[in-house]
């Protein structure tokens, strides 16, 4: 494994993406900054795709909490009233 490892690192690494970015963000994407281009435009799917994840992993936070604090009160404590008692 460290040889297939020191192998690899020795092959040389294809052609930078970067120059086709900055050239084509202005005629493309009409977009001067070529962050914003790439993340909007040409990565739209992609930067989607996280925003989805990290909502449904906010989501999934919301719940546990919520499940937790429920668990702590005890059954019956989240209705407001107590169930059980008669004539108040």
């Amino acid at each position: 494994m460290a040889i297939l490892t020191l192998v690899m690192a020795l092959v040389p690494g294809g052609e930078s993406i970067s120059g086709y970015f900055a050239d084509n963000s202005l005629l493309l994407a009409n977009g001067r900054n070529v962050v914003n281009v790439i993340l909007v435009d040409f990565r739209a799917l992609d930067t989607l795709g996280e925003i989805t994840v990290l909502a449904v992993a906010a989501l999934g936070v919301s719940a546990l909490l919520r499940a937790g604090v429920r668990q702590a009160e005890g059954p019956g404590a989240s209705s407001g009233t107590e169930s059980g008692r008669k004539g108040s």
